[in-house]
């Protein structure tokens, strides 16, 4: 499917996202994170089945359920040099984890789709690879944003391998800053592979290096040619985003229509908050569906679905609410 085709799929219809992976295991499901990095479930059939069973399936079957699409992650967020390296996966290779991923995520959905009968192959399904940043999720390093040249050089190894495994759709997910992502976007375009970019924003809005969210959608934008498909937020709660929602919309801000979705929080604490957390928060889950169908109604969105802190009860109370 081509960047215009999956374009205009992701925007005629809603899709549902997965939820937070990484909070997921680490707290519900006890798998110990190194380094955050769920890429390394792939070794352990029985936790892989375990997620699939408790959290995949029916993230998967609430989305076909309620006339969604669905938009899958394949656990490679932190599947790039530093970690596969730093993890004691050099032998395999930043090439081998990521198309191993892929590998099996597309066998996930594949089962899925031939045990859970006509509702199920019916629903549009996109492989889609969560690519993260090359640091903190969360905060730009203490030298500020990485030149755009460093992070293509660092990005380009893995996007070229998700490529080669064939994805529909690479996500540039919890960018944190415009210089990062347009690194990411340059390596997309030169395979050819559609991508969509998920900045996150900090409690008032704004990216983690200061950047304002529609002037981040702009310079992406304009130094890429409108590349991506288009954009969404991650690893945010509709109260920290819905002010500048409604400020852009008040002055018939452009880069508006560039934004076509969220991956919510379940908390509205911040960052800072969250990264110094030892217990999970899951939020308010009524509160968090009504905010989210506010935002659905209001803007358009098409593509919803969670990040830290949500499972499929978030998803499914979603997609319940925002049919």
């Amino acid at each position: 499917m081509s960047a215009e085709e999956l374009s205009r799929a992701l925007t005629s219809k809603p899709f549902l996202t997965s939820g937070g992976i990484e909070t997921y295991l680490l707290f519900l499901q006890g798998v110990p994170l190194r380094e955050f990095c769920a890429f390394e479930l792939v070794g352990d059939e029985t936790a892989w089945s375990a997620m699939e069973r408790s959290f995949l399936r029916p993230i998967a079957e609430a989305a076909a359920a309620g006339g969604f699409g669905f938009i899958t992650d394949c656990l490679v967020w932190r599947a790039s040099r530093d970690y596969v390296d730093r993890l004691g996966h050099a032998a395999v290779g930043v090439a081998g984890v990521n198309q191993r991923l892929v590998a099996r995520m597309r066998r996930s959905i594949d089962e899925w789709r031939a045990a859970g009968g006509e509702r199920a192959r019916a629903c549009p399904v996109v492989l889609a690879a969560d690519l993260g940043p090359r640091g903190d999720g969360y905060a730009v390093g203490a030298g500020g944003p990485v030149p755009v040249d460093a992070a293509y050089g660092y990005h380009v190894e893995q996007v070229r391998a998700l490529a080669d495994a064939d994805v529909d759709l690479l996500v540039a997910l919890t960018m944190t800053s415009v210089n990062e992502a347009l690194g990411v976007v340059r390596a997309a375009r030169e395979q050819r592979l559609p991508v969509l970019v998920s900045p996150t924003v900090e409690t008032d809005g704004s990216l983690p290096d200061g950047s304002a969210l529609g002037d981040f959608v702009a310079r992406v934008d304009e130094a890429t040619g409108g590349y991506p498909v288009g954009y969404i937020v991650n690893c945010a709660h509709p109260a920290h985003l819905e002010p500048t929602l409604r400020a852009a919309a008040d002055a018939g801000a452009p880069w508006l229509r560039r934004l076509h979705g969220l991956r919510t929080n379940a908390s509205r604490k911040s960052h800072a908050e969250l990264d110094e957390a030892t217990e999970l928060d899951r939020g308010d889950i009524d509160d968090l569906v009504r905010q989210m169908k506010a935002l659905k109604d209001r803007y358009g969105f098409t593509i919803l679905g969670g990040c830290c802190g949500t499972d499929a009860e978030h998803l499914r109370a979603i997609v319940e609410h925002c049919v």
